[in-house]
């Protein structure tokens, strides 16, 4: 597509080109434009006419972005036509191609550069994403296994703490569950014969001590219905 535009661009300045050249030709032959009038006419053309304005109070202006462009790409046209000028049509026309095929190819080759770094932006980062999820997850497992670790051996420790309490009598074993936190008293005692647990639930004797007890056979009761 852009190589057609081009070959049209090319076309139209060719032919405008030699029209300009044919024109100017006859008005010098017929002695209706003399040599002076023909370089003001080649001033104009490549933009180098001076022209004069009187001084104003009005600001000059700054060239916006895009009409520096656009001065930029004149220049390089007026450029192009002028070392073009003097050879024949056909080679006027091979130079304009060639150079708008060159600069065709710069445009290209940079597109290609643009586009692969894009790529390579987007592999980077979906390799930072992937990098992340694994390091995550080894951190889960890492996570896990430490709590199986610290749940294995606070498992252990009551294993052997409830073959201690369980070789004692329930009258030895009061005196401890009543330093304990409830919750830990109903696993100890849930995890007993039930006849034992019975016995060490009877030496609570005082007021205060007959209150927790009831408290922790509620507790003991709530857990039993969860469990059915």
């Amino acid at each position: 597509m852009i190589k057609k535009l081009f070959s049209v661009i090319v076309g139209v300045l060719a032919l405008n080109f030699l029209a300009i050249a044919g024109g100017v030709g006859y008005l010098v032959a017929t002695k209706k434009l003399d040599k002076a009038k023909v370089h003001d006419i080649r001033d104009l053309i490549a933009g180098n006419v001076v022209t004069t304005q009187p001084s104003s109070t009005q600001p000059a202006t700054q060239p916006t972005a895009q009409e520096s462009q656009a001065n930029e790409s004149m220049l390089r046209l007026n450029q192009l036509l002028a070392n073009a000028a003097g050879r024949p049509a056909n080679e006027q026309i091979a130079l304009v191609q060639n150079t708008f095929d060159a600069q065709n190819a710069i445009l290209e080759r940079r597109l290609r550069e643009v586009q692969d770094q894009r790529q390579q932006i987007d592999q980077a980062r979906a390799e930072l994403e992937e990098a992340r999820k694994k390091l995550e997850n080894q951190q889960k497992t890492l996570d896990d296994a430490q709590q199986q670790q610290q749940k294995l051996s606070a498992d252990e420790g009551f294993q052997k703490s409830l073959e201690l309490y369980q070789s004692m009598p329930a009258k030895q074993i009061k005196p401890y569950f009543a330093k304990m936190d409830t919750d830990e008293v109903v696993r100890y005692l849930q995890a007993m014969d039930p006849k034992q647990a019975a016995n060490v639930l009877k030496e609570f004797k005082t007021p205060e001590e007959v209150t927790r007890a009831g408290q922790i056979l509620e507790k003991i009761r709530q857990a039993q219905a969860k469990a059915e």
